[in-house]
């Protein structure tokens, strides 16, 4: 039975093994040896990689052991690799850095010895743990779906069978594996999903596995829906942009749930997307929205995004009342003025500001979303977004708007409004004047 619903997975899911070589991420527990004794089974090339993480002290390297050992008694090639400790040493978590190691390590096999698709052991249950986890932290189709069974060169061929199958089978062929003793911890989300969260929803449903596994094909099916639904939507290249059209956007979740798949791979979170949608509804032209790598912006019903170039993703500090500072393809020349005498004509790319009132280091960086200050003659805040569409900044220069703040407050949006709360009054003694120019 475990054997025909393997190769029935495969095939539904367009696996791509015939004429492949293939590697089999092997770990030793029981997911990946039962893998490995399917694969043995058919008439395909494939190579075993084991990843020895060295975290767990003899049970590491018993792990690796069994490994070897069983691939040398099936005439397997063996790929291992023993991480050294100092690799664990920087900031991530412990499971990310193994992460990263284990597809480093996979990718390079995959260029010195010619695998063309790596298979991993992902079962039904850490299908279950994965959407459990996205959902209570929040999450869009994509995130229900959970693991994916075909992924660029990954394919997750075990995907369909529960962890008591695996043991099951595992059992009723003589396999041997081993016990990873640290997935018994609560120490990490997902064994805290699994170890607590699952046994209670179980109570509720003792064939949680079974129902989840037919919840899961129909997710599968309304994320093909969705992305079919958003491919209706072209995104077309101009130049160094690319624009969408946005005139069918209504106030529905549908027209969020759209967006969001189209603007996904330019990293705009779901919140992003609610705002923006809110600005096209109020056909708010003019309004920009960036995310790490991305900037939009909204020009009537259509969305220009570009990405960020080098000098958006800089920034300056200016340490002193005096010297010249540079900030991407600008530079801020400082220097101080004693009394409070402000010219009759101060030019845009000038800024006077009262020097006591002002903290060094001033930070000179790129506006962001949210950012807000207390234009010159206002009492009340105003967001840098809406400033920029009431002064008619025009939409392909808003992207190089930089500010520059005090203490975490922005005192100048250079080059077009300084703030109301480090103004020069009669009672400045000493004034700091800064002016930005391009550089040559």
């Amino acid at each position: 039975m475990m054997y025909e619903a393997f190769l029935t997975f495969i095939k539904a899911h367009q696996m791509p093994i015939e004429d492949q070589k293939i590697l089999l991420a092997v770990s030793g527990g029981a997911d990946s040896m039962v893998m490995a004794h399917l694969f043995l089974q058919q008439d395909i090339a494939f190579g075993v990689a084991h990843v020895n993480y060295g975290l767990r002290g003899e049970d590491s390297h018993g792990d690796e052991a069994l490994v070897s050992s069983w691939c040398a008694d099936h005439n397997i090639s063996c790929h291992i690799h023993q991480v050294e400790p100092e690799a664990f040493l920087r900031g991530d978590s412990t499971q990310m850095i193994a992460r990263d190691i284990r597809y480093s390590f996979f990718e390079k096999l995959q260029h010195e010895c010619g695998y063309n698709v790596v298979a991993t052991a992902h079962n039904a249950n850490d299908n279950l743990e994965t959407v459990l986890l996205n959902l209570t932290k929040g999450t869009g189709i994509r995130g229900l779906v959970g693991i994916a069974p075909v992924k660029g060169h990954v394919i997750r061929p075990l995907l369909f069978a529960t962890k008591q199958e695996v043991y099951a089978y595992a059992k009723k062929e003589g396999l041997s594996w081993r016990e990873d003793k640290s997935n018994q911890k609560n120490d990490y989300q997902r064994n805290l999903i699994r170890n607590e969260v699952v046994p209670l929803l179980k109570q509720i449903n003792p064939s949680l596995e079974q129902t989840f596994g037919q919840t899961w094909e129909r997710l599968v099916g309304c994320a093909e829906i969705v992305k079919g639904d958003a491919d209706r939507f072209p995104i077309e290249m101009d130049g160094n942009q690319h624009k969408l059209d946005v005139s069918w956007v209504r106030n529905d979740a549908a027209s969020g749930v759209r967006l969001s798949e189209l603007l996904r791979v330019y990293g705009f979170s779901y919140t992003d997307i609610t705002d923006l949608k809110r600005s096209i509804i109020a056909n708010h032209s003019g309004k920009m929205f960036m995310s790490a790598t991305h900037v939009i912006n909204l020009d009537r019903q259509v969305l220009l995004i570009s990405k960020k170039g080098d000098q958006d993703l800089q920034k300056t500090m200016i340490a002193d009342s005096t010297g010249i500072y540079k900030c991407g393809k600008v530079s801020f020349k400082v220097s101080t003025e004693s009394g409070n005498d402000l010219p009759i004509h101060i030019p845009p790319q000038v800024g006077y500001f009262d020097l006591h009132k002002v903290s060094f280091p001033l930070e000179v960086s790129p506006w962001a979303t949210g950012d807000s200050f207390r234009p010159l003659g206002m009492k009340g805040k105003k967001k840098v977004s809406d400033f920029m569409i009431d002064t008619k900044i025009p939409v392909t220069l808003k992207r190089e708007v930089l500010t520059m703040k005090s203490a975490g407050e922005i005192m100048w949006i250079v080059g077009h409004r300084t703030d109301d709360r480090f103004k020069v009054t009669s009672q400045t003694r000493t004034m700091l004047r800064i002016e930005v120019t391009p550089d040559a």
